[in-house]
């Protein structure tokens, strides 16, 4: 497929005239509140918070902004862009929380393998006759109880010690982490099931800005800035597909 380099000018604000400057700035934010109407219409109607109107969303936005048909196109496709956008990423936040689900079932299985084979060893000593599995870190050798780490070792001299130093500590800790496990695993499956019901949202001139009113001190003392970069953030961009039958 071949590449076209397309000539391009740039214009400054203050080198022409002011009321041309004015014009732009509200072709900008006419055409940008286009945009974000048409997208917020959508998510509305998926919702089922609004029925879907029988008027086209390419007329809803000539009627409603006053918009000829470079400009209202332009924003339906910019708008459609969004939406499938964002189906895409919810996607991919769908198949990453699946993936975490699925690691935490794979840590909650050997947890519960580790701590059945504690309280086994456990059960053994209540008897009176320790018993151990050949494969794991805790043996008997001789009248010594050893745990043998990757890097260390551990020795009891007697059956209590193992046995309330050791082992309960051991078993206390296994089922409190089994415990957070299945509260991380019943949040994630909560988050989910909301990913999969729920249709998201779009901030337009970014979340970062916008919660930035209320957590940045420079916005504090200074709200015109934040005015200024928000309506920048918002209405400062615009784009203009072209039409097929043009002449190149």
């Amino acid at each position: 497929m071949g590449m076209k380099a397309i000539f391009s000018n740039r214009l400054y604000k203050h080198k022409i005239d002011a009321n041309f400057v004015m014009s732009m700035d509200h072709t900008l934010r006419v055409f940008n509140q286009a945009k974000h109407f048409r997208y917020q219409a959508e998510v509305r109607e998926l919702r089922g918070v609004k029925e879907k109107s029988s008027v086209s969303i390419h007329q809803r936005l000539k009627q409603r902004y006053g918009l000829n048909d470079y400009y209202a196109n332009s924003a339906v496709q910019q708008g459609r862009a969004r939406l499938s956008a964002q189906k895409e990423l919810k996607k991919v936040y769908m198949r990453n929380k699946k993936e975490q689900i699925n690691a935490v079932k794979r840590k909650i299985k050997a947890t519960k393998a580790r701590l059945t084979t504690l309280q086994k060893i456990k059960g053994s000593f209540v008897k009176g006759t320790p018993m151990f599995n050949k494969t794991s870190r805790e043996q008997q050798k001789g009248a010594f109880f050893v745990v043998t780490y990757k890097h260390s070792t551990r020795l009891f001299y007697c059956a209590y010690d193992f046995e309330h130093q050791y082992l309960d500590v051991e078993i206390k800790h296994l089922k409190s982490r089994l415990g957070q496990l299945n509260f991380k695993k019943d949040r994630y499956e909560k988050q989910l099931i909301q990913l999969t019901n729920k249709v998201t949202g779009v901030c337009f001139g970014s979340k970062k800005l916008a919660r930035g009113r209320l957590t940045q001190k420079s916005y504090h003392a200074h709200p015109e800035r934040w005015q200024k970069d928000w309506v920048a953030a918002r209405y400062g961009k615009m784009t203009i597909s072209g039409r097929k039958d043009a002449k190149s």
